[in-house]
């Protein structure tokens, strides 16, 4: 095998993950299809607002509560921290975590596990942090199918839930900031790019770019990872072991 075939992308496996993505934005815009992937976009719901609480925390602030509203929308409160960093962390992080996910599971970590991992920890976190019912309930009912699926699911199943959530969050992050900069240039409406705004000086439509700008690296950089490398080796019929 020469340099090149090792280092080649896998354009079989990302076609089929260009596909999903395609199906997905395919249900997000046709109502009567919307409940379907209703679900999956209250998991971005949360894992935006979750975002910020980790940038919080690792920046040496506190997370202290957040909530998640049926239509989509949350708020998330932390004190302390970088705020520059903790008011970018929701869009970013979308992208970040499902590339996470991406590469964990082209790292050989089962779905399942990932599955189980997800469903326990979105529970868990619902109960310690999240302060209004439809947040908690969302929050619970997700984990307890997710846990569900982590234990019941075919591998080929589980495999593809994971990848669905995976690039949910990724086109989720890029949805989100498609409608904040149709909001950047309004003050009567807050959102993350506004408080950039002031904390930097800089225009609000400056932040959802340069959001953009980064979550698109991030999500090529997880994708280079992830599949521009050889496949694992199967054994074939007559090989030795």
């Amino acid at each position: 095998m020469t340099h090149d075939d090792t280092h080649a992308w896998r354009w079989r496996e990302l076609l089929g993950l260009l596909v999903l993505g395609l199906a997905i934005l395919l249900l997000w815009r046709v109502p009567w299809l919307g409940w379907l992937v209703y679900p999956f976009r209250v998991f971005g719901t949360f894992v935006h607002e979750l975002s910020h609480g980790l940038a919080a925390v690792l920046t040496g602030g506190e997370f202290q509560r957040f909530t998640v509203s049926a239509d989509l929308s949350g708020l998330a409160w932390s004190a302390g921290g970088i705020r520059w960093i903790v008011a970018s962390a929701g869009y970013v992080g979308s992208a970040v975590f499902g590339g996470f996910l991406v590469l964990l599971a082209e790292r050989g970590v089962s779905a399942r596990t990932l599955l189980l991992a997800m469903g326990i920890g979105l529970a868990l976190l619902s109960l310690l942090f999240v302060r209004n019912l439809f947040g908690i309930a969302a929050g619970l009912s997700l984990g307890v199918l997710l846990v569900a699926a982590g234990r019941t699911l075919r591998a080929h199943w589980a495999e593809l839930l994971m990848l669905t959530l995976a690039l949910q969050s990724m086109l989720d992050g890029f949805n989100s900031l498609l409608n904040v900069l149709a909001l950047s240039t309004r003050d009567d409406i807050r959102t993350d790019a506004h408080t950039m705004a002031e904390l930097s000086g800089l225009p609000a439509m400056f932040w959802v770019l340069a959001w953009s700008l980064l979550s698109a690296a991030i999500v090529y950089a997880s994708l280079r990872l992830a599949y521009r490398r050889p496949a694992p080796e199967r054994l074939t019929p007559g090989s030795p072991p």
